[in-house]
């Protein structure tokens, strides 16, 4: 575990030991995620495996050293007589034609070094190379684009949690106001100073806030629960998030064309694309040089006797030249294979071009959405906070009905809600279009959550 890791979990634990619900930000949130989703660390393992599959294609350069030690017991007469040559024991009588065709048992012991060197091969041992390399850049360009796409979804779940806990004080607010006007009514029905409906329709409004208030809350809990998701925490772990701000937030967007030019540059999912088309192309050469002749060179050096104890040494240098003749239609098929490969990834490389050209711009009009939204909303919410006001005096002096100020007081409510809802979506539509772009760094500072540059 990073000591990061460890911290954080202390910190987690001892505020736990404080409080059942820790505070947590945004940036531990990510942190979090980065540190701990075991998904993540999942896809960190594949880049060591390809890491290795590299060493292992790389390998194929280096001589390939061999020892054997082997034991032989034969009365097939050539193993008989090979074995007394090789241990240098023939004697003239071994020549002897009745010995020649009916040997007894001979034994042979050996030991042997082996040294072979591919001197040539077709460039088949670098075509594997390549693909072995572009492979491995392919799995480390995905791995950080999904690490992007798991931070983009703990954003995602933090803003809803911080939405959730605002919307629990928007509720709690409607429902203390709900909860005067009966206090109020009933005083004022006391008094013989209003009829029972006020009071009657005061109490229904009550409920319907008290309703509200459980409903948010119960929504938090839900929010909470994604976010733990998002996260890779354990449902039983406390969290707490602050509620969403309403502050307005600087947003500064270009020219759309400039947000695309950025994501064919930047977008790790589509270098990887790139990189896996590399990697076919490697093989399409790694299969058609088995068409190609090889030129090995082999040494090896032999110790043979007839006991354990081996002494008789023999030596020998190969120089072998081969060429696949006939292989059933297997080079082919593979050379076809791999151009059918390569021609399946530049499909796909087409195909995501053109998603994330969809993605860029449908973030990029939902962050202009959001914006119109929330300038209209905040707008709102001021008139709706005068209106209030204006009725509250009014009901106050008797020149107005109840059900006016508790129509206005819900006008309030729903404004407020609303501009909750642009506000949260304007900040997860920026993160979207930071994602979509490929500029979304999980690893940055994460305050500014309003400029996309």
């Amino acid at each position: 575990m990073k000591r990061t890791s460890f911290l954080f979990f202390c910190t987690l634990w001892l505020a736990g030991a404080v409080s059942a619900e820790p505070f947590t930000t945004l940036q531990q949130a990510v942190r979090y995620t980065v540190d701990q989703n075991f998904s993540l660390r999942a896809s960190a393992q594949q880049l060591a495996t390809a890491a290795a599959q590299v060493g292992v294609a790389e390998s194929a350069r280096s001589p390939q050293v061999v020892f054997r030690y082997a034991f032989q017991a034969s009365d097939n007469p050539l193993d008989a007589f090979a074995a007394s040559l090789n241990t240098r024991t023939v004697k003239a009588e071994d020549f002897d034609p009745d010995r020649l065709n009916d040997p007894d048992v001979s034994t042979l012991f050996s030991g042997a070094v082996a040294l072979q060197y591919s001197v040539y091969n077709g460039g088949r041992t670098e075509a594997i190379i390549d693909s072995a390399q572009g492979s491995s850049k392919a799995i480390r360009l995905r791995h950080h684009r999904f690490l992007q796409r798991l931070a983009f979804n703990t954003m995602r779940a933090y803003y809803a949690s911080q939405a959730a806990e605002y919307g629990i004080v928007i509720a709690k607010d409607a429902e203390a106001a709900a909860r005067r006007h009966v206090t109020t009514t009933r005083q004022l029905v006391k008094e013989d100073r209003t009829v029972k409906s006020d009071q009657l329709t005061a109490e229904v409004n009550w409920s319907a806030f008290k309703s509200l208030t459980t409903q948010s809350a119960t929504g938090r809990k839900l929010a909470y629960n994604r976010l733990r998701v998002a996260m890779g925490m354990p449902q039983t772990q406390p969290i707490s998030v602050p509620p969403l701000s309403l502050e307005p937030i600087p947003v500064q967007l270009r020219d759309i064309d400039s947000y695309e030019q950025q994501a064919f540059e930047s977008r790790h999912d589509l270098e990887a694309l790139k990189a896996a088309l590399d990697t076919a192309r490697a093989q399409i050469r790694a299969a058609e040089a088995q068409r190609r002749p090889r030129v090995d060179v082999v040494a090896d050096a032999t110790l043979y006797r007839d006991d354990p104890l081996v002494n008789e040494p023999s030596w020998r240098v190969l120089g072998v030249v081969s060429k696949d003749l006939y292989t059933g239609g297997r080079t082919g098929r593979s050379v076809d294979a791999a151009r059918s490969r390569a021609d399946t990834i530049r499909y796909q490389l087409e195909s995501l071009r053109q998603e994330i050209l969809g993605e860029i711009r449908d973030a990029y009009d939902l962050v202009e959405e959001s914006r119109a939204r929330l300038e209209i909303a905040k707008g709102n919410v001021a008139k709706a906070r005068r209106n209030v006001k204006l009725i509250s005096e009014r009901y106050g002096q008797g020149r107005t009905i109840l059900i006016d100020l508790l129509g206005a007081e819900q006008r309030l409510v729903a404004a407020r809600n609303e501009e909750l809802s642009a506000q949260q979506s304007l900040i997860t539509h920026l993160a979207a279009l930071r994602l979509a772009t490929g500029s979304l760094d999980p690893h940055a500072t994460l305050g500014d959550q309003g400029t996309v540059n």
